[in-house]
Parts: structure tokens; C-alpha cells; sequence
């Protein structure tokens, strides 16, 4: 598993990508995402490899009202689900922002309604905070 940051000539790649149609309400599409990243040069748009294979999408930026980082996006593809690659992907992630040095945390939000995705981030050590931001519950790993 590799999660790097997606250079321009690789933006096929992330636009190849989808979730399952009943997941697509939970995550922005990654054109929206990339496009994101185009204007806010914060944001870092990452892609998720497997065996030198593309499998999914992830971005994380720092919040310019709260000053944290937070992971705004995290997508596998779906034939690509149900392999463990979220976790691993979510595990470099955290890693990757663990190293830096103005990040004692990182947030992010969840529908509620997206239980297999809570279970994932609860899992990895992230807790609820108790506040809602944009009908998303919000989350909170602390290093």
C-alpha cells in the first residue's frame, strides 16, 4: 500500500475512481475534490495504490477556521472495497501527518448514516467530538 500525493499527470487516474452508487452522498466526487486542491493549495490530494494499482482517493488540508488538519476525503474505488485497503490507507495517512510539526491532532467528519466508515475511524483510535458541521459528525484522533 502507498499513499502519495497525486501529481497532474496522474488526475485520470483519481477521476477513474468511484464508490458504490449508495455511497456517492458520503463523499465528494474526486473531480470535485481535485478541483478543491486546484483552488486552495492546502489541500492535498492523495492517491491510494495497491500492488502499484490505483484503488482509491483521499485528501487532507489544513482547516482555515480552526487551523487543524483535517482528512476531507477518503475514497476506495469499489471494486476495490472490503480488502483492508481504507485502514492501511488511513494508517499511512495518519502517519504521514503525525511527522509534522503543527499537528497534534487530526478531524474529520462523518455522516451519520455512513456506519461502516465511523467504524473505521473509531477503530483507528479517532472520537466523536460531539459536534455536527454540516449535518457530518466530527471526529478526532489525537497523537
Amino acid at each position: 500500500m502507498t499513499v502519495t500525493r497525486i501529481r497532474p499527470d496522474e488526475h485520470a487516474l483519481a477521476l477513474a475512481l468511484s464508490p458504490h452508487p449508495h455511497q456517492q452522498s458520503f463523499v465528494a466526487s474526486n473531480a470535485e475534490s481535485l478541483e478543491d486542491a486546484a483552488d486552495d493549495p492546502d489541500c492535498v490530494p492523495l492517491l491510494i495504490r495497491a500492488d502499484g494499482q490505483p484503488v482509491g482517493f483521499a485528501m487532507y488540508t489544513v482547516d482555515e477556521d480552526d487551523g487543524n488538519y483535517w482528512i476531507y476525503r477518503l475514497m476506495i474505488d469499489a471494486r476495490h472495497q472490503g480488502q483492508g485497503h481504507a485502514r492501511a490507507a488511513l494508517r499511512q495517512i495518519l502517519s504521514m501527518l503525525s511527522g509534522l510539526p503543527d499537528c497534534p491532532c487530526v478531524i474529520l467528519g462523518v455522516k451519520p448514516e455512513n456506519e461502516a466508515a465511523r467504524r473505521l475511524y473509531e477503530q483507528a483510535g479517532f472520537r466523536p467530538t460531539g459536534e455536527l458541521i454540516g449535518g457530518e459528525q466530527v471526529l478526532k484522533y489525537e497523537f
